[in-house]
């Protein structure tokens, strides 16, 4: 399997509290991304990224957290 760097990179993953979004934000991490995994809810207390609680379909919502989040990533 190809391996990728993605060391110094932030990446954002929706439907990271579990499933697929869960396995492809594990996957990032793997590879050395800083993760940022978005949801409705989270079913566990320690993801190894970090979480943000968020549905994709408000708009508002949307909007409100992607600033928050984006005033903590580094540019």
């Amino acid at each position: 399997m190809a391996s990728f760097d993605f060391s110094d990179k932030t990446v954002w993953v929706t439907g990271a509290g579990k499933g697929i979004g869960y396995a492809t934000a594990l996957a990032f991490v793997d590879a050395g991304a800083r993760v940022f995994g978005f949801d409705r809810e989270f079913t566990q207390e320690n993801y190894p990224f970090a979480t943000e609680v968020m549905d994709v379909a408000d708009a508002a919502q949307v909007a409100q957290v992607c600033q928050r989040v984006l005033q903590k990533t580094p540019r």
